[in-house]
């Protein structure tokens, strides 16, 4: 897992901001999922499974899993982090799925032999009965790149002829899996959410309009600054900029300064103004070493001429390689 990824992912893993990512792409922003009602689950999962009577163990791993159970739902919800398009991202999140949903199978089968309650052929076949339910599985994949270019569901990477009639009379008999990508650069209603994720997301809609996003923050920097360090480096992750934040949060741990989130942007800000400054002098000088180059050549060149046309050839060669003659003789044919 990079770094991006980890430090997203630390700020997902409360509580209060899963539920408000939740409520806020699932419900419209509704309160319907309290942080009170998410319970973390191992990011580690699997099943032992038996193929042609070996047994073998088939893990994954995941970033953020939650558990939600209130009034409404029992759910568990899956996390993926992804700062680069997986094009096998469908097959991979079908298989959390189908580990999800086989592990809550396993453990139903646990409780029913363990008290004895499976008495039919199919309830003994089966390991459950026909009464029991399965919590749904949510996979989400927060995609923290510019575009998504790659499928979003099973269907779409086989490779068949869609347009051939006999193709179209087979698709229905294949399972479909649709990937639930979320481009959070993308996101159209920030004001949905109530965390900090609101901020973010109306940040990265800003984050190529510099004056527009300086704007948003001078607007709102008495919540900006409310953001602990777990937030602001997810923040300025999302936003491309968690190398020169470390790099700023550094030097001011060394000053002894409390870093915040407007802080943090004014310096970046600043650090920007300033390479571009430096930047800017650079590129003058360059232009100016050229330009002077330039007219040093044209000006060697006027002179090689005057002293051609006044038969001084004997002078060209010490002209052009002694450069206080040279002045000398500039001087001397007002060159």
């Amino acid at each position: 897992m990079g770094v991006i990824n980890t430090e997203v992912n630390a700020m997902l893993e409360r509580p209060a901001v899963f539920a408000d990512l939740v409520n806020g792409l699932l419900h419209g922003g509704e309160q319907v999922l309290r942080p009170e009602d998410l319970t973390p689950l191992p990011l580690r999962y699997g099943v032992i499974v038996e193929e042609d009577g070996r047994r073998r163990a088939v893990e994954k791993t995941g970033d953020v899993r939650m558990k939600a159970k209130n009034d409404i739902y029992s759910v568990t919800f899956f996390d993926e982090t992804q700062t680069k398009v997986d094009y096998g991202m469908p097959i991979r999140n079908m298989l959390y799925d189908a580990l999800e949903y086989h592990r809550q199978v396993r453990e139903l089968e646990k409780g029913h032999r363990e008290r004895g309650e499976l008495n039919s052929p199919e309830e003994l076949l089966s390991g459950i009965t026909k009464e029991d339910r399965l919590r749904p599985v949510v996979n989400l994949v927060l995609y923290l790149g510019k575009e998504w270019d790659g499928s979003r569901s099973l269907h779409e990477m086989l490779g068949v002829d869609r347009e051939n009639e006999k193709v179209k009379e087979l698709l229905p008999f294949v399972a479909d899996y649709r990937l639930n990508v979320i481009p959070v650069r993308a996101i159209k209603d920030p004001e949905n959410y109530k965390s900090c994720l609101q901020h973010i997301f109306y940040m990265l809609r800003l984050n190529e309009d510099k004056k527009k996003l300086y704007g948003y923050v001078n607007d709102h920097r008495e919540e900006l600054d409310r953001m602990d360090s777990v937030e602001i480096s997810a923040a300025f992750a999302m936003l491309g900029e968690q190398k020169r934040l470390r790099k700023l949060v550094s030097r001011q741990k060394k000053e002894g300064k409390e870093i915040s989130m407007c802080k943090a942007i004014d310096d970046l800000i600043l650090d920007g103004e300033k390479r571009g400054r430096e930047q800017g002098r650079k590129q003058g000088r360059k232009q100016g070493e050229r330009i002077g180059e330039k007219r040093g050549q044209e000006r060697l060149a006027r002179l090689i001429i005057v002293l051609s046309e006044n038969h001084k050839d004997d002078l060209i060669i010490k002209a052009a390689s002694d450069s206080a003659f040279r002045r000398k003789l500039f001087r001397e044919y007002n060159l």
